[in-house]
């Protein structure tokens, strides 16, 4: 046995394609039936907490109780049970700080662990995404399988990508957009070229499992073609580009304050993510719609519900910031969830709120205003995680349709330009040559080309 497992690792660990596409692909079918079954779950969760308010046996004020319940469950479990305290908080960055900083190592418990916190703050009415769980189980699962065969420390960065890039294919249904991601969001001003190939494979594959199980209906549904026949609507893109940098500046502050009081508040640390959720619960009586995900009510709002009064302008401003402090505070105080996904609840409510501005101000010159809700999804998200073309592509898989491509570039690159000192990652670095990971290759090169011109 021990042979038959050398031998797997050394044909693994060889300098070509085939093998490692062939180990993504095994990557990429694990992630997505661990996809499959944290959506089933956590529709489960779901149906199963609201279950006393659907059936009228609790009245409708009662679930103010439910986050920090939930967010009591999730400190207990991960500090107390699991004692996986890197489970806490947001998963991708972790994903991204294991890159950087540990080799690509994460433990072995952390997929099983992050699921089963994930569902409960997420069922429980927290404000979080679902990349972070996803994305942290996906490279999870992959750094297990690199260890089983004894990866070396750069083999495993890459199939570390390849894991994050099964989960975010799977669970947005975005496959070319789950690569991007994971390739991208690793630094400011780069991308992880070398990991590409894998991570293309190991997302369509998680992709292909997922969607065989729960459909290939796009996340955000019933969404019209919306084709630009002249320069005043982009124009318009770029303008609501602009108007995303102060919330997404807001977003990223907001979040880095919330996790830095957390942090230093001399409580035990399993009791942080209940006060966490104590604290929304008054956010999500007066704003359902910050709870979870947030997925359905864009739908709602792509269905032409987008006010187009003061009043409804105003509300979709409430939503907006009850959004920011609710996520700040769940996934601050270390509630098991993402920053990804609400960056696109958040940008998208901005693009229809910009929608409503311009229904007031100049009736009738857009021809289809609901296209920002879109156009803000993209630009907000380019911003907020400094991966520009992850964001568009993301937005263009989520809805099936790429005829709002122009716009979501320009608005992409306008937020980008007005945002590039801050990220909502903290582990994120500038390029490869401030990356730790690579500090190995990069001394090699200088060693190798010093050798060729002293001819040693």
């Amino acid at each position: 046995m021990k042979r038959i497992h050398r031998t797997i690792a050394r044909i693994l660990v060889v300098n070509g394609y085939l093998p490692k596409l062939g180990l993504a692909a095994v990557i990429g079918a694990v992630t997505g039936l661990v996809a499959v079954a944290f959506h089933l779950g956590l529709d489960s969760a779901v149906a199963w907490v609201r279950k006393p308010w659907t059936l009228g046996l609790l009245p409708w004020w009662a679930f103010a109780a439910v986050p920090a319940i939930g967010g009591l469950v999730v400190g207990l479990f991960i500090h107390k049970v699991a004692r996986a305290p890197e489970t806490a908080g947001q998963g991708t960055d972790k994903m991204i700080y294991s890159f950087h900083h540990q080799g690509g190592n994460v433990r072995a418990r952390v997929a099983p662990v992050k699921f089963l916190a994930s569902i409960v703050t997420l069922s429980t009415g927290g404000s979080a995404g679902y990349e972070g769980p996803i994305s942290q189980m996906g490279s999870g699962i992959a750094s297990t399988i690199c260890k089983f065969f004894k990866m070396p420390r750069m083999m495993r960065g890459q199939f570390l990508l390849a894991g994050t890039a099964a989960g975010l294919g799977a669970i947005f249904k975005a496959p070319l957009a789950g690569a991007l991601t994971s390739v991208e969001m690793l630094y400011r001003e780069d991308f992880e070229s070398n990991a590409f190939a894998t991570s293309i494979v190991s997302s369509v594959v998680a992709f292909t499992v997922y969607i065989a199980f729960v459909g290939t209906a796009p996340i955000i549904g019933g969404v019209a073609a919306f084709p630009f026949t002249n320069g005043v609507e982009l124009f318009a893109c770029a303008l609501l580009g602009v108007l995303c940098f102060p919330f997404s500046y807001m977003y990223v502050r907001c979040y880095y304050a919330s996790e830095s009081r957390f942090r230093k508040w001399a409580i035990p640390v399993w009791l942080k993510p209940a006060i966490g959720g104590a604290s929304i619960s008054l956010l999500v009586l007066a704003y359902p719609e910050v709870s979870g995900g947030g997925f359905e009510y864009i739908n709602s709002l792509m269905s032409g519900l987008v006010p187009h009064s003061a009043w409804g302008v105003l509300l979709l401003l409430g939503i907006v910031l009850a959004k920011i402090v609710a996520t700040a505070l769940t996934v601050g105080s270390g509630g098991s969830g993402g920053v990804f996904g609400p960056s696109l609840f958040i940008g998208g409510v901005v693009g229809a709120m910009f929608a409503g501005i311009c229904e007031l101000l100049l009736p009738g010159v857009i021809r289809m205003p609901e296209m920002f809700i879109l156009v803000g999804m993209a630009s907000f998200f380019a911003g907020a995680t400094k991966a520009p073309i992850a964001g568009v592509v993301m937005v263009c898989e989520m809805t099936g349709s790429y005829s709002l491509l122009p716009g979501l570039l320009i608005a992409a690159v306008m937020h980008m330009a007005f945002s590039r000192n801050w990220t909502i990652y903290k582990s994120q670095v500038l390029n490869k040559f401030a990356s730790p990971a690579h500090r190995r290759d990069m001394d090699r090169e200088i060693i190798q080309a010093y050798n060729k011109i002293s001819g040693k």
